[in-house]
């Protein structure tokens, strides 16, 4: 029984019309303080609330904020960031638990994430997280997302056989979609999706600040070949228009691929 309410609950973080979804990350306050667009819960208000969205992730305070405040859409489904580590830290990359599935079933969550960035030296403690998280999220019905960073610098091909290699990783541990930053090369993503997609979900993530063109552009390519979305959060709460934006990429990932880029 918990695998079809897994299934119900991974609707929800999706547009029904495509089962794509854009997911809108709002966990940045932890790890990096307050930044521009999120200096306060109140910079979210404006555009937290509009129906181009999928879902939200967040860690716990946040989203129960939002949920208190009702800034969320009623379609919106509602993610809940399960670890973390402040960047202040000297061992940053290396995230611990911070919340649990029992947290996010009380806050009503629609699925959980967790995020891991691999160094050379934190391959078990990130495996141990990854497989205790997973099967304690499935157990509870909830799908579960998993951010994927690879933090050893290496130059192609190597780079690529890395990730190809931790994508299967987070699949053969359980993750139901993983949150991938796009490669370097846009000729690199056919490949990789259609290597990993039966297996699990692929949204790509936005990364640093980039021009809404290329933005589109991407995600138009990503959804092309494959992917299941995006999981983009400061291209968005650093934008000077964040709902424009927002409605473009949401025609975007439901398929409306055809459309020009339009911010009017």
């Amino acid at each position: 029984m918990s695998y079809v309410g897994r299934k119900l609950r991974e609707r929800r973080i999706l547009f029904p019309e495509s089962r794509r979804g854009l997911i809108v990350p709002v966990d940045h306050g932890l790890t990096l303080g307050p930044i521009a667009g999120m200096l306060s819960t109140d910079d979210l208000e404006a555009w937290i609330g509009c129906s181009h969205i999928s879902a939200v992730l967040g860690h716990k305070g946040l989203i129960e904020r939002l949920i208190l405040r009702d800034m969320l859409h009623p379609t919106t489904g509602v993610i809940v960031h399960l670890n973390g580590m402040a960047s202040l830290s000297r061992d940053a990359d290396t995230k611990v638990m911070v919340s649990s599935i029992d947290a996010a079933l009380q806050l009503g969550a629609d699925a959980v994430s967790i995020q891991v960035n691999f160094t050379e030296e934190n391959f078990a403690h990130n495996f141990a997280m990854l497989g205790e998280v997973t099967d304690a999220a499935h157990e509870a019905g909830l799908p579960i997302l998993t951010m994927l960073y690879d933090k050893v610098k290496s130059t192609p091909p190597e780079n690529i056989a890395r990730l190809n290699h931790f994508v299967r990783i987070v699949a053969e541990l359980g993750s139901d979609a993983v949150k991938l930053a796009f490669p370097e090369s846009m000729h690199e993503i056919p490949e990789l999706v259609a290597r990993h997609s039966r297996d699990i979900r692929i949204f790509f993530a936005g990364g640093e600040r980039v021009t809404e063109q290329t933005l589109v552009a991407t995600t138009r390519e990503a959804i092309i070949h494959g992917a299941s979305g995006l999981c983009i959060g400061r291209n968005v709460f650093q934008h000077a228009q964040p709902r424009a934006l927002l409605r473009c990429l949401a025609e975007c990932v439901k398929g409306e691929i055809g459309r020009p880029v339009d911010l009017a």
